[in-house]
């Protein structure tokens, strides 16, 4: 009887750990719809208020200028919040916020609006991967990952359909209710069911954290502290360029394809959905390829060298003046980053936090990811204000470049100083 009731309790917990998961995924899915409302209207709100593209791409700018600063100072505080209330309160006010854009009636106002839902959206990631590493078992690390990673992807792919058949039947206006109605819905959903969730699965993972205090603290010893340091570093830096090429990407490509191929703005939206489909593989791949190389500096490698060559293969396809191709080519590249951006703010949190602080390391490469979304937004659209599109894919091939230049001399370092520790 005892040990059907211990099995019994096992099972609860382990549905308990799933449906957190995935209330977990349905957040900051949720939230990545709740940010990504102005990007995929951004051609058609730049028509609306008759702006330039800097000027449109200064909106998402101020976005992730907060957003990326705000998941630094979070991941540092994160330890002190109360997740209940800190996650409620942010898709609350970001819920008012994508209500507020609609409600402007000036285009300057928009970018103030963005910047305090930047700030609210800081809050998330950090704080829901600190919670994941606290409630889930060793054992669910996988899943958890497997399943956080597809937030991006999906959130986007949602965001850009929905985009699409506004546009195409009502106005880009719907997008920002429903978004706004949906934020709200999510947050009600989150703080009834908290309690439930969270309470037996803390509790059980404190009894293993007595169980085994010692085995920790032996591995932590044991870590090299440089080796970390050194690795969290270069992730930084491919975290800036990551998201530099997705963002760019996923920013700018209704515009591209609205400037170069004159598709109608709907239409514009509607294929730029590929991009989100196709990054939904792509975040799943990168954990059966991080299987395969079991190095985090060595998939991101290999991820952003195949990259390179799509890249390339995309200034090709501009002057062939083949849409088909193009849009194949972004696709491509669009999942390649999101299995990059998997590996740096899910992958790695999670797998180090016997090392690392969770939250702290995910707010710091998140961060880090959102400086490279910042400079994207503005500094690409910039770019085709004063050049050609052209010149904007030869930006995002160079940054890529110099990716795979610094991984690859990363690796060689670290397999001459192994060969040495041999000898």
């Amino acid at each position: 009887m005892m040990e059907v009731n211990k099995k019994n309790q096992k099972t609860s917990l382990e549905k308990k750990s799933l449906f957190l998961m995935l209330l977990c995924w349905l957040i900051y899915t949720s939230s990545y719809i709740g940010r990504f409302s102005y990007s995929s209207n951004i051609n058609t709100i730049r028509s609306a208020f008759d702006v330039s593209y800097g000027e449109a791409g200064l909106v998402t700018t101020c976005f992730f200028f907060v957003y990326g600063a705000g998941q630094i100072i979070n991941g540092i505080f994160c330890k002190r919040y109360n997740i209940k209330y800190v996650i409620f309160a942010s898709l609350l006010v970001s819920s008012l916020m994508n209500l507020g854009i609609i409600l402007v009636p000036k285009f300057a106002y928009m970018k103030f609006i963005w910047l305090i839902n930047g700030i609210a959206m800081s809050f998330l990631w950090t704080s829901l991967i600190r919670l994941l590493s606290e409630t889930i078992s060793k054992e669910e690390i996988g899943k958890a990952i497997v399943i956080m990673g597809t937030t991006v992807a999906s959130g986007t792919f949602v965001i850009y359909g929905l985009s699409a058949l506004f546009v195409a039947i009502l106005s880009y206006k719907f997008v920002f209710i429903t978004t706004s109605s949906l934020l709200f819905i999510v947050a009600i959903i989150w703080f009834s069911s908290f309690n439930k969730l969270v309470n037996p699965l803390k509790e059980e993972r404190e009894k293993e954290k007595v169980e085994t205090s010692f085995s920790k603290e032996v591995i932590v010893k044991k870590s090299g502290g440089n080796g970390v340091a050194l690795l969290i570093c270069i992730l930084a830096f491919f975290a800036v360029a990551n998201n530099f090429v997705k963002d760019g990407l996923t920013t700018w490509t209704p515009d591209i394809l609205a400037k170069l191929y004159n598709t109608p703005a709907w239409l514009s939206i509607l294929l730029t959905l590929l991009l989100p489909f196709m990054a939904i593989f792509g975040a799943i791949s990168a954990v059966t390829i991080q299987k395969i190389i079991k190095n985090f500096i060595g998939t991101c490698l290999f991820l952003f060298g195949v990259a390179t060559v799509l890249l390339g293969a995309v200034i090709g396809t501009l002057s062939a003046n083949v849409m088909v191709l193009t849009i194949a080519c972004f696709a491509l590249v669009s999942c390649l980053m999101a299995g990059v951006n998997n590996v740096i703010t899910s992958m790695v949190p999670l797998s180090l936090k016997d090392k690392v602080n969770s939250g702290k390391l995910a707010g710091i490469l998140d961060g880090f990811c959102y400086l490279g979304s910042t400079i994207s937004s503005y500094g690409l659209g910039a770019i085709a204000d004063n050049f050609t599109w052209t010149n904007v894919f030869n930006v995002l091939l160079y940054v890529s470049i110099f990716v795979v230049m610094l991984g690859g001399i990363y690796l060689l370092i670290n397999k001459i100083k192994k060969a040495k520790e041999t000898f």
